[in-house]
């Protein structure tokens, strides 16, 4: 489904029911009804765009399991999946820098060789403008 259309019909929908109170209630009763379907619209808007599967650039999580990680243009699109609260994978979008190619780079390859890798968000570290870290976990293997 396109976006675009999605915003076209909600616009329509909303309008139709807006002209509607106009018509028939009487104003004190038209402002409560349009306020409450003003709040249902924007919240199913909302609701709408987080669950489209577009990427996200805000609130990446702090612990999180790198999926996949795919270069467009000058930017990383990366499928992350948050480990503190168990939630389906998002995808998140970030702007390219060289530092970033690294560490991305440096996960995926320890990702395909098998290696258990999980990413730190800390906004404290100066040398990444992400503040993006991999941690290698090791394996635990039960004695026989």
């Amino acid at each position: 489904m396109n976006i675009y259309f999605v915003i076209i019909l909600l616009t329509v929908v909303y309008g139709i029911l807006i002209f509607a109170l106009i018509k028939k209630e009487s104003f004190k009763k038209m402002i409560y009804l349009s306020t409450s379907i003003l709040l249902l619209f924007l919240f199913l808007q909302a609701k709408i765009f987080d669950n489209l599967g577009y990427p996200v650039t805000l609130d990446f999580p702090n612990k999180f399991n790198i999926l996949y990680v795919k270069k467009i243009d000058n930017q990383f699109i990366i499928l992350v999946e948050n480990i503190s609260n168990n939630s389906l994978p998002r995808l998140y979008k970030l702007k390219y820098s060289k530092k970033l190619e690294d560490i991305l780079n440096e996960a995926m390859a320890g990702a395909n060789e098998g290696k258990r890798i999980i990413g730190v968000f800390d906004n404290n570290k100066a040398s990444n403008p992400y503040g993006i870290s991999i941690e290698h976990i090791k394996k635990v293997v039960p004695a026989k």
